[in-house]
């Protein structure tokens, strides 16, 4: 049986604890109501949105009614979900605090960085071992539909954002077709660069 390739999952992991790491130093720099900080908030935003709501809507569900008689994996997918409730009041507090940088919004950075890479590396270990090559492809292909080709031209950028090579995020470039990567290269990647999300962090160094 053919294993499913986690490549686009784990690439897009790697891109979130990148933007967590960008939130904390701008938290701490004071720069919380710069506009390219706010810029690369929001496109960090956007994105856990897609991914947790894909999960939620189209991967936890058909994982269910599989693992419907293992309580010890239906209790793995009970956490998953709570810890995707824990984290939207910790999303919800650095908003709210971004507007007064200081202590409040590096706490906030803190405890949202410290609650969504536990998460992430819980559900790396623990749960994608026991997701099936068919639930993967049904999960890709619902985050394909909700992406879109609009989607795709920030998501991919957005991934991609400070990537190396030899990474996996490089890896999940890597493994696109032709005409994508040139469409990345020529199209998506200037007119994401623009916006230049979170450069008053380059400035301030």
């Amino acid at each position: 049986m053919t294993e499913p390739d986690f490549t686009p999952m784990l690439a897009a992991h790697d891109a979130f604890r990148r933007d967590l790491d960008r939130l904390v130093a701008a938290a701490a720099a004071g720069l919380g109501s710069d506009p390219t900080v706010r810029a690369g908030w929001q496109t960090f935003q956007d994105q856990l949105d897609i991914h947790h709501k894909a999960e939620d809507e189209a991967l936890w569900p058909r994982m269910r009614t599989r693992l419907a008689d293992r309580p010890g994996d239906l209790a793995l997918l009970d956490a998953m979900e709570a810890e995707h409730d824990r984290v939207d009041p910790l999303l919800d507090a650095v908003a709210s605090a971004l507007d007064t940088p200081g202590p409040a919004l590096s706490k906030a950075a803190e405890n949202l960085s410290a609650a969504l890479r536990e998460h992430l590396e819980h559900e790396e270990r623990d749960t994608l071992p026991l997701i099936t090559a068919e639930e993967w492809k049904s999960f890709a292909a619902h985050i394909r539909k909700k992406q879109g080709l609009s989607g795709a031209a920030e998501f991919i950028p957005w991934l991609m954002d400070d990537a190396t090579p030899t990474g996996r995020r490089g890896a999940f470039l890597a493994s696109l077709p032709l005409p994508a990567r040139l469409v990345f290269k020529l199209r998506w990647e200037p007119r994401y660069s623009k916006a230049r999300r979170w450069a008053a962090l380059n400035m301030a160094t």
